[in-house]
């Protein structure tokens, strides 16, 4: 298994309860869901090379929201030596509000997936370093990080940002 981001559709009200205590958050609550497993960083760096420069902040904010509920922990200031880690909780949800959303889409939608997919380049991810650096341009249906990998994930993008917007509500990213 490797990394993977999972956005989650979520309706104002759990919004509001959530904001208040974000243990409540539980993924079952969710509307919808997407995971991204292991292309959300390709999807990302293409992304970055198909729009405006002046819109790539956005483009980091789908994967990396700046907006959280709760306190995050502060990894940086830890001194690891000293700490139990079973002390350590993270309770933070990065979040996208309901504008941010409408902004991403109305630009992800000006992209066709022609457009998104002509920009794939293997060699290119893999000498950036896109995780997860084995990137390859074999087709064939039982492979993944290939150019149809990253077309079905910017369909999923495009699908969940479409249902959020439409529905006006927020998406928790988490992870992992």
């Amino acid at each position: 298994m490797g990394q993977s981001s999972t956005l989650y559709e979520i309706n104002k009200s759990d919004f509001s309860r959530i904001e208040n205590d974000t243990s409540l958050f539980k993924p079952d609550i969710s509307i919808s869901y997407e995971i991204f497993e292991q292309n959300f960083s390709g999807i990302e760096f293409i992304l970055k090379k198909t729009v405006d420069k002046n819109i790539t902040e956005k483009i980091d904010e789908i994967f990396n929201p700046k907006q959280c509920l709760g306190e995050p922990v502060d990894y940086e200031n830890i001194d690891f030596t000293q700490i139990d880690f079973s002390e350590i909780e993270d309770n933070s949800i990065n979040y996208l509000n309901p504008e941010l959303i409408k902004e991403i889409n109305t630009v992800l939608n000006s992209i066709s997936t022609n457009e998104f997919i002509d920009k794939y380049n293997s060699s290119e991810l893999n000498k950036n370093g896109i995780y997860p650096e084995v990137w390859h341009d074999d087709e064939s249906d039982d492979q993944a990080f290939n150019q149809r990998h990253i077309a079905e994930g910017i369909e999923q993008l495009k699908s969940i940002l479409n249902r959020t917007e439409k529905n006006e509500n927020y998406i928790f990213m988490f992870s992992g």
